[in-house]
């Protein structure tokens, strides 16, 4: 692969070089009908011309075959001034060549070509003597997307990036499965739709879920547009079933056979496999020759790496420093190291007081409940020595929640469920309240659940149930499965521990801050989150948006908005109405006086700022015009074709398989500047990805919208990777930082308590919505 060799940093970004030539298109408006109007020339003309929205009120339609004229009112343009309209040829140019090789790709942009059958993982991972049916299938799946990019200091290109992942595939109907045998009940089924455009393969539509099957029909549920039955010769099964499938033509060789399979699934998504065969699909494309439009060839550079001219720095974001105390004196770079030697920030100030807890759990699981919180309250995790080389492995929770937190726990009440239904649930919850009434308030509810509630109807989730009686009457809730309890000596210490950090912030407590230089200025970073919610597939669905959570610069949770989640076409009002409202309270109690500098940082993760976002912090920094405001708009993207690969980095041993894993990952907390407002930020290194088939992690890509006052990227990024160390949640790294977490699960939560039976929101109005509730 060209230049890859000596270098270290390896973008999968192959520039696309080509002159920068005037060409002829036609201009057509774009009017009240735009969008059918667009359509239509699509499909009028394909094969002969691209056709583009051009801004607001333009259609542009390039011939693309020589000796056609344009369509509309002739001009010409050059080709670097419209960038957007170049990527769309260059996508077109290679759908064509792929075309002409006899190939389809799964879609337009990103162009995705499955490889062919003689490359089956699944084929490979079956022994000699086994050979698998043509219809059951583990390709690989070759991505490139183009797009416009800014590289550099302010260079704009367009640029190709490619990516390898793998697809399964169950090419057989439903009709021939059910006469292998398989039985499909509660499987999704797909219908083919076929394309308008010949290069572009079939799209599978989701139908509904087979709820019987009548002779050759299926009788479906949760379906599409009221489709309750269909032919079984005319539908395939989703790939959900694709396990089943394996189990049903395998038999007993059939974990013997996943096994092999994920290995090699393994294999192709490390590092080094992943460069090699990006690689051999660049030299493809370079080995051949394109035009945009007749007479305007265009070729593809090798990767951008450290031996590009200009390539940027692969930069360290400091590591936060950790306050246990109002001082700034007792500090560690561990929050949980720091716990165990001095206690938590709020200790010194008495600010959560000996709890009142009540504890609802299953009457037959009462006993392993109270040995369960006996170790979590008082005793903690001892550990004996390992066997294996005489190791001691590390025990998280020696201390137990009282000594590490100092706090005093009384004696807890229990309240018993007859059983594992909502239902019974609900009655346990009403003895507690009726307690909770009566005399001292609980501080806490302690629900033991089980891995099962998971997969049941919201409106019967015991967890939800429970969850939506106690925070009601504003008393936090902190639920620990059946399962957890069973478990003994490290794995146990590991949960214990992450539970104890979610209970004490559900108090009251602030476990630490993080330390930060004095800026002269108050500064707010507010998360923006929403959650799409509902039952099924089909069942009705709503995206709640414009949840929101303050922060101040040095990581300490503030508040939630105090308005309800809204439905996507109330955002922008929703948005500003809680902005408003948190401000003030912020304001407020951290006493802002005129002329003060304040700094409002905004991450989004669900969606880019659109004009609406932006009208509506312009209105809010309106509304705070005594004081000295700067604000970033920063859109914090895991969804994109970017990857960034350290060669140097040789990956660490898997702990359970023994596999190496994270091979070419950039260490956590590493950055990558591609121009003055896009950051690729690393949260996940080889010590943090999970499994080896997880192969190497993609980055974030922080974008910040141009109208930003403060544009300090290396500040913004720092920051970003401070808020992924600091979860209320769990002690170890997270991939996304708190400020777009917490939104999310807040938003999430909301959704599905929205499904229980006399729950409302406005219970978070009051001291609740104040605390982490949602963790």
């Amino acid at each position: 692969m060209q230049g890859t060799e000596a270098s270290l940093r390896i973008l999968n970004f192959s520039p696309i070089h080509f002159d920068d030539q005037e060409i002829k298109v036609g201009r057509l408006p774009y009017g009240d009908d735009g969008a059918q109007v667009l359509r239509d020339l699509r499909d009028e003309h394909r094969g002969t011309h691209v056709i583009r929205r051009e801004g607001s009120d333009s259609i542009l339609a390039v011939p693309v075959v020589p000796d056609v004229e344009p369509i509309g009112k002739a001009e010409a343009i050059r080709l670097t001034g419209h960038l957007g309209l170049t990527a769309e040829l260059i996508r077109n140019a290679l759908l064509n060549s792929l075309a002409e090789l006899g190939g389809t790709s799964r879609d337009y942009d990103p162009i995705e070509v499955v490889s062919r059958a003689r490359r089956d993982l699944l084929r490979m991972s079956c022994p000699p003597e086994i050979e698998p049916p043509e219809w059951l299938a583990v390709r690989v799946l070759y991505e490139v997307a183009v797009r416009p990019i800014i590289f550099g200091k302010g260079k704009r290109l367009i640029a190709a990036m490619f990516n390898v992942r793998t697809t399964r595939v169950i090419d057989r109907t439903v009709a021939d499965l059910i006469a292998d045998g398989l039985c499909l009940t509660g499987t999704y089924v797909r219908r083919k739709v076929s394309r308008k455009d010949s290069r572009i393969e079939p799209r599978f539509e989701t139908l509904g879920c087979v709820r019987s099957i009548e002779g050759s029909r299926l009788l479906l549920t949760d379906s599409r547009d009221g489709i309750d039955a269909v032919e079984a010769s005319e539908v395939w099964p989703a790939k959900e079933l694709f396990d089943d499938c394996l189990s049903h033509v395998f038999k007993g060789r059939a974990r013997e056979i996943k096994d092999a399979l994920e290995c090699h699934r393994a294999a192709l998504y490390q590092g080094p496999a992943q460069v090699d065969r990006i690689g051999r699909v660049l030299a493809r494309l370079q080995s051949r020759k394109y035009e945009l439009v007749p007479g305007v060839p265009f070729t593809f550079g090798p990767f951008l790496n450290d031996s590009t001219r200009n390539f940027p720095r692969l930069i360290p974001a400091p590591r936060p420093t950790y306050v246990f105390d109002g001082t700034g004196s007792k500090t560690h770079e561990s929050r949980d190291d720091g716990l165990n030697a001095y206690g938590p920030y709020t200790n010194a100030v008495q600010a959560v007081g000996p709890p009142r807890i009540c504890v609802i759990c299953q009457k037959i699981h009462k006993a392993r409940v109270e040995q369960f919180l006996r170790v979590f309250f008082f005793n903690g995790v001892k550990l004996r020595p390992s066997h294996r080389e005489g190791k001691q492995p590390k025990n998280y929770f020696a201390k137990a929640f009282s000594e590490k937190y100092t706090l005093r726990i009384p004696a807890y009440e229990y309240f018993l469920a007859d059983g594992p239904s909502a239902a019974a649930y609900y009655g346990a919850c009403q003895e507690a309240l009726v307690a909770h009434g009566n005399g001292q308030p609980w501080d806490l509810a302690l629900i033991q659940i089980e891995e099962a509630f998971r997969n049941l109807p919201l409106a019967h989730n015991p967890y939800l149930v429970a969850k939506a009686s106690f925070q009601g009457l504003q008393v936090a809730v902190q639920e620990f499965k059946i399962e957890t309890a069973q478990k003994w000596g490290a794995p146990l210490s590991y949960c214990l521990n992450q539970m104890s950090l979610a209970t004490y912030a559900k108090l009251g407590g602030v476990p630490c801050l993080m330390k930060t230089k004095s800026i002269g200025a108050h500064e707010i970073a507010v998360g923006l989150g929403s959650a799409e919610v509902g039952e099924g597939r089909f069942g009705q669905r709503e995206r709640f948006v414009g949840i929101t959570t303050i922060f101040s610069s040095d990581g300490n949770y503030h508040l939630y908005n105090l308005s309800r989640a809204v439905s996507a076409d109330k955002y922008q009002s929703a948005m500003l109405n809680a902005l408003r409202a948190a401000l003030e309270s912020i304001r407020t109690g951290m006493n802002w006086q005129p002329g003060d500098q304040v700094r409002l940082v905004f991450h989004a993760k669900f969606k880019r700022f659109g004009k609406n976002e932006v009208q509506a912090v312009k209105d809010l920094i309106n509304e705070l015009g005594e004081y000295d405001v700067q604000y970033a708009l920063l859109h914090v993207n895991e969804q994109h074709p970017y990857m960034l690969f350290d060669t140097s980095q040789d990956g660490v041993r898997d702990f359970e398989t023994g596999a190496v894993k994270g091979q070419y990952a950039p260490k956590r907390g590493r950055y990558l500047p591609l121009g003055d407002r896009d950051v690729l930020l690393c949260l996940a290194g080889p010590y943090e990805v999970k499994r080896p088939e997880n192969g190497t992690p993609r980055p974030l890509l922080l974008s910040l919208h141009p109208d930003s006052t403060l544009t300090d990227m290396p500040y913004l990024t720092h920051q970003v990777f401070a808020f992924a160390c600091n979860s209320l949640r769990t002690f170890l790294p997270i991939s996304l930082p708190v400020t777009i977490q917490y939104p999310n699960l807040i938003a999430d939560l909301l959704g599905k308590l929205s499904y229980v039976e006399g729950w409302s929101p406005d219970a978070l109005l009051d001291k609740l919505g104040k605390k982490p509730w949602f963790l």
